[in-house]
């Protein structure tokens, strides 16, 4: 009885935390459970507009690549301008107007994944052509500020998900540039990023944007803990790496994060195959220290799936 009270206490929660995300009053929920058969063919409605909306225009992506690929060799410096930065540019702007009208917003979002494809491109084959030569990072540099300060200005006045998700991209892309121009080690620009990424991702979570933070929580605790065991490799304070392990495992229970919770596992039996094996392989106890790891792994292995089933896993 007990347990069933705290599910629907967790289920209330996420609806609460749902319906402020995305500004839902009393009304419109009243309303969709009231008219369930009727909120359930505007559902199939959506759903369906969407699909089409992807599939053409993957259709247009393929059909203009497969064309600028056949006239590439023909095509003047200009023209190589034109049909990557200038394409790109304007299907930008369809997308921006596309999300005014409701009968075209389906093609918003894939139109402006791939006008974040082109115009970075076009932007490289403009230097490429014009330009007098130089440090190449600059170029990137160049690309990642307009790009990073377009995606952001849009997703200030829109909050779409997909530019939500375009600008943290340029933007960790614009400061790995801004670290690699200024010399700063690269264990420890990806260490700042990782952490920075997390932080992000955290945010995200906690907002209607929550669709696209575990991907960031992946890629932020990637590159956490890659450059975190970098940086403390064959140090004496190494072991403090399986703490970090158990933190990031931790922080899966707060942000209820699945992604979270199977990169900490990983990295915490890969760090103690590691040290096991650079510090026993060559004594007779190896054997021995092979079933404790095995036993261990196990018992690792069952406390993530209890993590994932009273922390993690939503209540049904």
């Amino acid at each position: 009885m007990q347990t069933d009270m705290n599910n629907k206490q967790e289920a209330l929660q996420e609806i609460v935390t749902i319906a402020q995300n995305h500004k839902l009053t009393i009304n419109e929920i009243t309303a969709a459970l009231t008219n369930e058969s009727q909120f359930i063919q505007q559902k199939s409605e959506g759903t369906l507009s969407k699909i089409f909306g992807v599939i053409g225009s993957i259709l247009i992506f393929t059909g203009v690549c497969i064309y600028i690929g056949m006239q590439w060799d023909h095509m003047g410096s200009a023209a190589r301008v034109v049909v990557t930065l200038g394409l790109g540019f304007t299907l930008f702007l369809l997308a921006l107007i596309a999300m005014t009208i409701p009968r075209y917003e389906s093609v918003a979002t894939p139109f402006l994944l791939i006008a974040a494809l082109l115009q970075p491109t076009g932007i490289f084959i403009m230097l490429d052509e014009y330009s007098s030569g130089g440090d190449p990072l600059h170029g990137v540099l160049f690309m990642t500020t307009l790009m990073l300060i377009q995606q952001g200005a849009v997703f200030w006045q829109t909050k779409r998900t997909v530019l939500a998700f375009t600008t943290v991209f340029f933007g960790f892309s614009f400061f790995i540039t801004v670290f690699e121009l200024l010399d700063i080690d690269s264990d420890l620009s990806w260490l700042i990023i990782g952490i920075s990424l997390m932080l992000i991702a955290w945010a995200l979570d906690h907002s209607r944007h929550h669709a696209i933070s575990a991907f960031w929580y992946f890629i932020g605790s990637i590159a956490l803990l890659i450059s975190a065991f970098d940086l403390v490799e064959d140090q004496t304070y190494e072991v403090l790496y399986i703490g970090l392990t158990a933190l990031i495992i931790y922080i899966s229970t707060a942000a209820r994060s699945r992604t979270l919770l199977i990169v900490g596992t990983i990295a915490m039996i890969g760090y103690i195959s590691y040290f096991t094996s650079e510090h026993f392989s060559n004594t007779l106890g190896w054997p021995i220290v092979l079933i404790i790891c095995g036993i261990a792994f196990i018992v690792i292995g069952s406390v993530a799936m209890k993590i994932n089933a009273k922390y993690i896993r939503m209540p049904t």
